[in-house]
């Protein structure tokens, strides 16, 4: 199956990749049961005096959930866009991957998930709509030193989370927080910012879009437009996406081949 390499953004072309160090904070919180998402993650950070950072949740049974899943745009203004939002009944979280950042000065999550309702699923879910129906658990890092803030992006139409530095960088960090633009491949985009940093190698979590995807095992999702989580950031990536259909596939990723559609927000982990 044949997919694009490159996909015109409607705004002028901006930098590949955007980069801010940082040191991390460890984070594991509880989720309480009848508390939206986005107030237990916003507890969770400021209880640690943070503003950004990246969780993961896991088997977590919930009694509401709402989501969307990548969909054609309706105009020229953007390349893609999202579904009518979807209600899943008496949904379990299986994992999910949840940039915290800010909007406005204003706590604000980015969640894509694997979860199952009766069937297994995968989308963007708005996290003000997911009830936990028990106690739950958190578990990530916090960013010291840089945050993902969500800022207008003028290539893509779309306002975005982007790394910026919010204290001096330390002088070894164990971290870089990493956006990547359209059209450049995911690989591609770690080793530039992995060259910018002097790093090895770095541990990489994170969610974000591609020009479908092609894995290692041959299979391609030809579904243009996806959103994506990172499973496993070993060499090669393992991710799970969903497509504008609603298919969701997941594994290793073919190297070189995977160019990001409209975003791809990252934590790398140093492991020079």
């Amino acid at each position: 199956m044949s997919l694009p390499t490159q996909i015109v953004q409607p705004g002028p072309v901006g930098p590949p990749i955007d980069t801010a160090l940082t040191g991390l904070v460890d984070l594991a919180f509880d989720l309480p049961a009848g508390l939206p998402l986005d107030q237990a993650l916003a507890k969770g950070l400021a209880a640690q005096n943070l503003s950004s950072g990246y969780v993961q949740i896991t088997d977590l049974p919930l009694s509401a959930l709402s989501y969307v899943i990548p969909a054609r745009a309706p105009d020229a203004a953007h390349v893609a866009w999202y579904s009518d939002t979807r209600h899943a009944s008496a949904p379990r979280i299986t994992r999910a991957g949840i940039t915290c950042g800010t909007h406005q000065g204003a706590p604000f999550f980015h969640c894509h998930a694997l979860f199952h309702d009766g069937s297994a699923r995968m989308g963007h879910l708005l996290p003000d709509t997911c009830i936990p129906s028990e106690t739950g658990r958190a578990t990530g890092f916090g960013y010291r030193d840089a945050a993902f803030i969500r800022v207008a992006d003028p290539e893509t139409g779309f306002e975005l989370f982007k790394p910026r530095q919010t204290a001096p960088a330390p002088g070894d960090p164990r971290a870089m927080l990493l956006r990547i633009a359209p059209n450049i491949d995911l690989d591609a985009g770690i080793a530039m910012a992995l060259q910018r940093a002097g790093w090895a190698g770095a541990r990489v979590s994170g969610i974000g879009s591609t020009i479908g995807a092609h894995f290692a095992d041959g299979r391609v999702m030809g579904s243009f437009a996806t959103e994506l989580l990172v499973l496993s950031g070993a060499d090669p990536l393992e991710i799970a996406l969903v497509g504008m259909d609603g298919q969701h596939m997941q594994g290793p990723l073919a190297p070189g081949k995977n160019p990001v559609l409209i975003t791809a927000e990252l934590l790398l982990r140093n492991l020079s």
